[in-house]
């Protein structure tokens, strides 16, 4: 296939996808309501909004602030959030109401997030924790400290349905890093799953890679709605084109396949499945590196930066292929020898079946009158029953 046209399927295959849908994703309405106590409810906006906004924000507000005093009276708000936030200051600790009001906002049917800030542990003398969410508590002692943010994100990402994910990183820009870590690790392990399963059997012609056509488009386009993705969350104008032909010059294009291929050909004298698997994954990590550093800071990564950010990708990369690979031939044993015991038992049920039905088709044929059997049978049976010819 020439040049031109594997460029033009890459087009082709860019318009394939769905950007209205990822759009919508990213602009629907979300509602985070935060109930606590006032020191806080400061602290957690505080987490949430304070982050990397190089875009201009956005005039929807998703978080709200309740005071837990006054929680209670606002039963419908606090039913239509697609996520509860119960805060708690440790150093003022709960009274038996506080602690009756947390039992009932926790008992609604939402996802809820318990913090409890400033401290490990409740001020003497308070009352306890509610048990049903004593348990599921997510403590932050400093909220001053490096990782009190992401602390915090993990556990509403973890909380949160992942189809909100994108519009809370939209709208808080708190959360947008740990979004944009977790957004590239996944999409560079879904690649590099396809680069395994498919075995990538062709080859680029120039670079001498494993890869068919057909896989650069597949992995290309991965790395287009990761992009597109990134972009979203870091508040960016949804307009696709405009956001992956910017970024083309960011991400070094074919730069960055030639270069970790050019590294990954030194460690594997033959081609492999680890170094196919590597690429994939090493190639849609930097990728994503460098569109995250363009959407959150405006930086064009230097050519040697990049560099280091593919043999940091390529390390990652190798580790992550034989990750993939492990599990794939577990699978594949544990699979296998589900099949071989299941079509064991199979045939040997099948086996006691035809053995019980030749018995009981015998015992009945023994019964039956001899105009009844099949045809063999009642042959002899007639046989017997004439007397012999007279010569």
């Amino acid at each position: 296939m020439s040049r031109w046209s594997a460029l033009g399927n890459l087009w082709s295959t860019l318009r394939e996808i769905d950007v209205g849908a990822i759009r919508d994703e990213a602009e629907q309405p979300l509602t985070i309501v935060a109930v606590g106590h006032d020191a806080a409810l400061t602290a957690v906006d505080t987490l949430m909004r304070h982050g990397p906004n190089r875009y201009p924000p956005s005039s929807v507000t998703s978080l709200t602030l309740l005071s837990l005093h006054d929680a209670v009276r606002f039963p419908d708000q606090l039913s239509a959030a697609d996520m509860l936030i119960l805060a708690v200051d440790s150093r003022i600790g709960l009274t038996e109401r506080d602690a009756a009001a947390l039992s009932q906002i926790d008992r609604l049917p939402r996802p809820t997030l318990l913090l409890l800030l400033f401290g490990a542990r409740l001020a003497p003398r308070s009352a306890p924790l509610p048990p049903s969410v004593a348990t599921r508590a997510v403590t932050i002692p400093d909220i001053n400290h490096t990782d009190a943010a992401q602390r915090l994100t993990n556990a509403l990402l973890e909380r949160l349905p992942a189809t909100h994910h994108l519009a809370a990183a939209r709208r808080l820009p708190g959360i947008r890093s740990i979004y944009a870590r977790r957004l590239i690790d996944s999409t560079s392990m879904t690649n590099a799953t396809y680069a395994l399963a498919s075995s990538l059997p062709e080859q680029i012609p120039i670079l001498g890679i494993p890869f068919a056509v057909a896989d650069i488009l597949v992995l290309t386009k991965n790395q287009a709605i990761m992009v597109y993705r990134l972009a979203l969350a870091y508040g960016a104008p949804p307009d696709f084109r405009q956001r992956i032909a910017e970024v083309m010059p960011v991400v070094g294009g074919a730069f960055v396949w030639r270069e970790i291929a050019r590294t990954l050909v030194g460690l594997a004298p033959v081609w492999g499945i680890v170094p196919k698997v590597g690429i994939a994954y090493a190639g849609t990590y930097a990728t994503g590196v460098a569109a995250w550093r363009w959407y959150e800071k405006g930086e064009l990564v230097p050519r040697e930066e990049l560099k280091r950010i593919v043999r940091e990708a390529q390390a990652i990369g190798q580790e992550k292929a034989r990750e993939v690979i492990a599990q794939a031939q577990a699978t594949r044993e544990s699979t296998g020898n589900a099949v071989k015991e299941a079509a064991n038992r199979v045939t040997s049920l099948g086996d006691r079946i035809r053995a019980h039905g030749r018995h009981t088709m015998r015992r009945m044929r023994h019964h039956l009158p001899a105009r009844f059997r099949s045809a063999p049978q009642a042959n002899q049976a007639n046989e017997a029953d004439q007397p012999p010819e007279e010569h």
